[in-house]
């Protein structure tokens, strides 16, 4: 086949600028609830998610654990890619700037700044008493807030979450993502309830505790559970060496 269209270079530049960013969508557990946090950019804008723009020497994964550390003050957390959000229309700077009617948000007429900006998603996982959030470099304030109660956001932020819950759920039957949302020591009903929060559903106790210990990544300890009225639970914590392989390997069973 053959054509007369001469290539434009110019012209294919043109139409192919954007920006690349990232969006993680943090999740944590906290009085019995599955959390999100949520960031504020600007009071007179709508909350969206942490997130910023993939920098020059970053690939994607540096760039998230980047906004990760700079929102939570966490390093080294379980994090996952799980989707790329690329609708053209998507997102807008002028938008924003229009809606803030400032000229501080506006970029200097000498730098050319892309209209269209697609994200990649990704979801982390974070202990809530660890995590002390900030706006990091981007927003003013981040804060926690319960996944039945999010707002409308600003861009597909929502649509984003959504995605991102899926994902977590799915990923529950592949790796056991309890070691970040717990501390060093639990009790096996404390991890099934970690389960049920984010799977939003009842499970069998027998039968989850069975599942959980197939696996051979926890460590039953000598210890157990204080304070509680009926009989004290055990206690176990993971086998980081286990878990690391887990991880790397994966694990596939059903709940």
């Amino acid at each position: 086949m053959t054509t007369n269209q001469k290539f434009n270079f110019r012209n294919y530049v043109k139409n192919t600028s954007l920006t690349v960013g990232v969006n993680p969508v943090i999740f944590s557990v906290s009085e019995d609830k599955l959390k999100v946090l949520l960031a504020t950019f600007d009071p007179r804008l709508k909350k969206s998610l942490p997130g910023g723009a993939i920098l020059k020497n970053e690939n994607a994964d540096d760039a998230a654990n980047r906004v990760l550390q700079e929102t939570t003050g966490l390093e080294s957390i379980f994090l996952k890619q799980f989707h790329v959000f690329s609708e053209p229309d998507r997102f807008s700077y002028a938008t924003v700037y229009n809606e803030l009617h400032e000229e501080s948000y506006k970029p200097p007429e000498d730098i050319d700044i892309p209209d269209r900006v697609f994200t990649i998603g990704y979801f982390a996982l974070v202990n809530f008493d660890t995590v002390h959030p900030t706006g990091g470099i981007i927003n003013v304030m981040s804060e926690w807030v319960d996944i039945d109660t999010i707002p409308e956001l600003m861009y597909d932020h929502n649509l984003i979450i959504d995605e991102a819950l899926s994902s977590l759920r799915k990923e529950l039957f592949f790796e056991p993502i309890g070691y970040n949302l717990l501390p060093e020591k639990f009790t096996m009903p404390e991890l099934q309830r970690i389960y049920e929060i984010i799977l939003d559903k009842p499970l069998t106790r027998s039968n989850f505790q069975r599942k959980m210990l197939n696996w051979g990544i926890y460590e039953r300890l000598g210890e157990r559970k204080e304070g509680v009225s009926h009989k004290r639970p055990f206690l176990y914590r993971f086998d980081k060496e286990r878990y690391d392989k887990a991880i790397k390997t994966g694990i596939n069973f059903c709940l």
